[in-house]
């Protein structure tokens, strides 16, 4: 080898190293954002009912968590995993939390390693920096729900999709999406709809021109799907079930309004409460357009591109639609596949700015900006109607520590029950005020959904009469939401008010129980 060449080498391998270096520093930073991101303010506001619900039923045993998830409305395997976590770590707030900022971070390599097979390396970056701070991945990455275990699933799933497009005749890979997708369906049924994508994908490649991508008469891709379908019947009668008695009474109508919030809502995570409409309405057009464009300017072989539109919004239209029959658009379900969405954002900015590296710079520090707000909202909590911004903890820390033996804790508010069971340090249980309904029937709940926990004690915790009421120390602590009323429509007026105590949006009265013959001391 001459000296000339041995020099060129030695200048190209030092160039590679430089490269591979300040490509591991931008990893490195991106990871450390996202990380900083998720683990600020975690543990700031209190466990709110679905997490309370999460936690109390994943400290059962493995079949009661059965029992009580066929009685519910979602499939076991997300508390299965708690439960296993908790065993390992506690169920402090910290710990029973820090499961889904795991799944979270995993979303974020996962997203990247996405990004890296259908992208091009300026797009992966850009991608990489918007799922790290993304406002809805760092939202679900700080709660005790199953939603960040299922982006992870499926995230993992369309990999492996991703895959075997490259390698069809790979019957491992296949295996692995096989595994993926069971394991997303005993997460959350909205997984089908990311079968659904892919499937959705495949029909599109058939109609394009080469035959070489007609992966639809795969025999393999089959055989995993029909796997798939086998491996979830064992479930098919719980979630009869669960049909059956557990309506999803919950979900507001479907309107363009909803469909347009979605994107704000896990963009900068307002719920529309601090942006004016224009520029509510204004995102949402953009990033429609821009996803639009993408699949009209993509004429590569595999149309890539179209294969990340086509997994963000197959089941944005889907649920939109059977939600005009049956109400079921709700913005959380959908989190699987709008954590795909900045991946979807990178790749409009590559492709309809990338000509022009000034246009590219401000469409990617617009985005980012419009990120950063988001995290400010999630950081303050300022979503409309949010019970995961309470303060129960210190308002449960606080009866804890002051409560003397034999007094009972009431709450008035439905919504805060569990989070105080949850809180409870107390020998009895806190109480629920369940008075009976106007037309005079029962205002317990039935046994099913959250109530299914404490079903077997209802007698103990479920309280319709307050004048009936008594505790062995003869007081009792009434926690309520501040402003509600409750706390001076509902209670007795031979009831003493002895104290209160007013934390966040919540509060606590110390009441001394008096029988109307009786005085209070």
């Amino acid at each position: 080898m001459s000296s000339s060449e041995s020099s060129g080498r030695n200048i190209y391998n030092s160039l590679m190293k430089g490269a591979l270096w300040k490509s591991s520093l931008v990893w490195f930073v991106v990871f450390f954002v996202a990380a900083i991101a998720r683990f600020y303010n975690l543990t700031t506001t209190g466990i709110w009912l679905d997490e309370a619900f999460s936690v109390l039923l994943s400290v059962k045993s493995v079949s009661e968590i059965l029992f009580h998830t066929a009685r519910d409305v979602h499939p076991p395997l997300y508390y299965l995993i708690l439960h296993g976590w908790i065993n390992i770590f506690g169920e402090g707030v910290f710990s029973v939390r820090s499961l889904s900022l795991f799944f979270g971070m995993a979303s974020v390599v996962l997203g990247i390693w996405l990004a890296r097979l259908l992208m091009s390396q300026r797009a992966v970056i850009v991608a990489g920096v918007l799922l790290a701070i993304f406002p809805g991945a760092v939202r679900y990455s700080q709660e005790v729900r199953m939603y960040s275990l299922l982006g992870a699933l499926m995230l993992g799933a369309t990999i492996a999709f991703v895959y075997w497009l490259k390698q069809p005749e790979n019957k491992r890979i296949l295996l692995v999406y096989t595994g993926l997708m069971v394991a997303g369906l005993y997460t959350h049924y909205f997984a089908a709809l990311c079968m659904f994508s892919h499937w959705t994908y495949l029909v599109l490649q058939s109609t394009w021109r080469s035959g070489r991508y007609k992966y639809i008469k795969n025999s393999g891709w089959w055989l995993a799907n029909i796997m798939i379908v086998l491996c979830f019947l064992p479930w098919v009668p719980s979630l009869l079930n669960q049909m059956r008695y557990s309506a999803v009474d919950w979900v507001p109508e479907v309107s363009v309004d909803k469909v347009v919030d979605l994107v704000g809502f896990f963009l900068h995570y307002s719920e529309g409460a601090s942006l004016p409409d224009w520029m509510i309405y204004g995102l949402a057009l953009m990033v429609w357009a821009g996803s639009i464009a993408i699949w009209v300017m993509d004429k590569s072989v595999g149309r890539n591109s179209v294969l990340l539109v086509v997994y963000v919004w197959c089941p944005v239209v889907v649920i939109a639609l059977v939600s005009l029959i049956h109400p079921m658009f709700y913005p959380r379900y959908l989190f699987f596949a709008m954590l795909a969405l900045p991946l979807v954002i990178a790749v409009m900015l590559d492709r309809l700015l990338g000509r022009s590296n000034i246009a590219f710079g401000v469409g990617v520090l617009l985005f980012v900006v419009v990120e950063l707000l988001g995290l400010w909202h999630v950081y303050n909590k300022l979503c409309e109607e949010c019970w995961e911004t309470n303060q129960l903890g210190e308002l449960a820390e606080y009866v804890n520590s002051t409560a003397q033996p034999g007094d009972g804790v009431l709450v008035l508010q439905s919504f805060m029950h569990l989070s105080m069971v949850y809180y409870n340090r107390l020998q009895r249980l806190p109480m629920e005020y369940t008075p009976p309904h106007t037309d005079g029937s029962s205002g317990r709940p039935n046994g099913y959904q959250i109530s299914t926990l404490l079903q077997d004690k209802a007698d103990e915790v479920y309280v319709e009469n307050l004048e009936s009421l008594r505790t062995e120390s003869g007081r009792l602590w009434l926690v309520d939401e501040q402003g509600g009323g409750t706390l001076t429509l509902k209670i007795p007026k031979h009831w003493k008010l002895l104290s209160t105590q007013r934390i966040g949006k919540d509060e606590v009265q110390l009441v001394a129980i008096c029988p109307v013959a009786d005085s209070c001391l």
